[in-house]
This record gives C-alpha cells, sequence and structure tokens, in this order.
C-alpha cells in the first residue's frame, strides 16, 4: 500500500505516519475561521476577544497627577490605597531616585514608601502632592516596619 499523502510504501492501509495523516487530513477538513472583533467606540478591529482598541481603552494607564484622592476613594473603595500605592511606585521608579533602601542599602528587595501617611493627607490633595519625590522613600521591607512603628526616622 501507499501512503495518500506523500506515496511511500506502508503497511497502513492508509498513510505511513501520524505526520502525513495529520497533514492530510488538516487539508481535507480545514479548522474554522478565527471570529473578528471590534472595539465598541470606533469600530476598527482588535486583538483577539477585546472589547476596545488601544486607542479606546478606558482601562489604559492615565496620568492621575491632578486627581485629588477622594476621587481615586471613590472610584477604587476597598483598595483605593493599593492604587495610591502603586502610583507611588510608578512615580518614584520614574524619578532618579536610588533603587536601593536608603537606610542599609539593601538593593535586592525594597518597597517603596509615604514619608508622611496616604492617611495624614487631606481629601482634597491632588495626587502629585502624595506621591512627590520628597514623599517617597525606597525601604527594606524590615527598614520599613521600623519605620512604621516609629523605630526609625529618616
Amino acid at each position: 500500500m501507499k501512503c495518500l499523502f506523500c506515496g511511500q510504501e506502508t503497511n497502513n492501509p492508509k498513510f505511513c505516519s501520524r505526520s502525513c495523516a495529520a497533514k492530510h487530513n488538516n487539508r481535507a477538513f480545514p479548522k474554522k475561521e478565527r471570529m473578528k472583533y471590534f472595539c465598541k467606540f470606533c469600530g476598527n478591529e482588535t486583538r483577539y476577544r477585546r472589547v476596545y482598541c488601544t486607542d479606546c481603552d478606558p482601562t489604559r494607564p492615565q496620568d492621575f497627577s491632578a486627581t485629588p484622592i477622594a476621587e481615586i476613594r471613590s472610584r477604587a473603595r476597598y483598595q483605593a490605597n493599593a492604587w495610591i500605592r502603586k502610583l507611588a511606585r510608578k512615580a518614584y521608579f520614574a524619578s532618579d531616585e536610588p533603587l536601593c533602601c536608603c537606610k542599609c542599602g539593601y538593593t535586592k528587595h525594597f518597597e517603596i514608601c509615604h514619608v508622611q501617611p496616604i492617611q495624614g493627607f487631606p481629601p482634597d490633595i491632588p495626587m502629585s502632592v502624595v506621591n512627590s519625590p520628597e514623599n517617597l522613600v525606597a525601604l527594606c521591607p524590615n527598614c520599613h516596619w521600623e519605620l512604621d512603628h516609629s523605630l526609625l526616622s529618616l
């Protein structure tokens, strides 16, 4: 017998290998075509299963420097401080501050901390003040704990 795909001599009644069987069947019975998805706002084609294109995506990173703390708390509710800390890390890495603990010099892992706590700011203060480079400092976890428990002063 000869292979239906490559014509090589075989003991099998149809194909000489699984590879030839797969190639033959994929040509004879192609898979269905992938659906196309379009942006809700502009109608441009989006990547696989996306509702918005990259230009119209409302969750795309924005500049929150002028946004007051109260607005972030109303948007995020239970995770507001986590969102503020995320923006603080972003602001710290954008600055030219050293990427190590400012107290002990540890470089493997450090956390970005607020010198004045987030809770110490009134709700109408913009994020540019809360996350200003003067209010942010990099500390290792041990030094951060000591700062939070008033055992360390900057």
